[in-house]
């Protein structure tokens, strides 16, 4: 039981260090402070604040990028599917690098432990 503990600890601590480092991004900010943000509608009964992705950057790293983008002039989320988050994220700098894929597919699983702790 006690590793378990230690596990979940050292996932929230590992999240949360690199939301830290990252914590000028516009998404980051929205998932260190979920409640000063809207929701938004799935359609299935559900709402959400964050959706993660993450695919290969030109440079050779990997980046994990949010496909629910905030508006800061209207106050509003938007969801956004496959190259067009990409792209957003690209121009507006909205993303972490990681070197390699395996970091980026567990970061953009696990970024909401941030909210388990």
């Amino acid at each position: 039981m006690m590793d378990t503990v230690f596990d979940i600890d050292e996932e929230y601590q590992k999240v949360m260090d690199i939301l830290n480092a990252n914590k000028d991004k516009n998404f980051v900010k929205r998932i260190l402070s979920p409640d000063k943000y809207p929701t938004i509608d799935n359609g299935d009964g559900t709402y959400s604040t964050h959706l993660m992705a993450w695919s290969d950057a030109p440079d050779g790293k990997y980046r994990v990028y949010p496909t629910i983008t905030y508006d800061t002039k209207s106050k509003s989320l938007t969801k956004l599917e496959g190259d067009a988050a990409y792209s957003k994220a690209d121009s507006t700098g909205d993303y972490i690098e990681f070197e390699t894929p395996e970091e980026a597919d567990w970061f953009s699983r696990n970024y909401k432990k941030a909210w388990n702790k």
